[in-house]
């Protein structure tokens, strides 16, 4: 299955969606490598979209996911990813951010870390799609099509 267009002889990426079956709660490694003993950027939900920008090699697909200010880039391995989301159920999750520190608003990170650029702010209360996990965060899809995250603590 070919998931690259050629525009001019250029690879142009395709939109795709993570797609691990109706386990709700499978998620699909993105790697820093196409290899499965490559370090793990996180762990993606089905439904999760992904743009596919190039075929890797091996049955892996470079990706990106987000847009915006903050996006992240990885491996997956294709046969985890759809070109058709209306043919995946998705298990992304909406979660209402709360702050365990009694504040009105907390900081959604660029990175699953304490140490940390803000790439947004987000009110208790707000809505936001849950995509990934990694370790004691969560990766969330903001309004501009951004990638952030909050610790499990931020969100539920």
């Amino acid at each position: 299955m070919a998931l690259l267009m050629l525009w001019g002889g250029q690879a142009m990426a395709q939109s795709a969606v993570v797609d691990n079956g109706s386990d709700p709660s499978s998620r699909l490694n993105m790697r820093d490598q196409p290899s499965r003993d490559a370090g793990a950027v996180g762990q993606f939900y089905t439904g999760t979209p992904v743009e596919i920008v190039a075929d890797a090699g091996d049955g892996w697909s470079q990706v990106t996911i987000g847009g915006g200010g903050n996006s992240l880039s990885g491996y997956m391995m294709t046969r985890y990813l759809a070109e058709d989301a209306s043919a995946v159920q998705d298990m992304t999750k909406e979660m209402q951010v709360v702050s365990p520190y009694g504040t009105q608003s907390v900081v959604v990170r660029n990175t699953p870390s304490n140490s940390y650029d803000a790439v947004a702010m987000a009110e208790v209360g707000d809505e936001v799609r849950v995509i990934g996990t990694k370790g004691d965060y969560y990766y969330v899809l903001l309004g501009d099509g951004s990638v952030g995250c909050l610790s499990t603590s931020e969100a539920n």
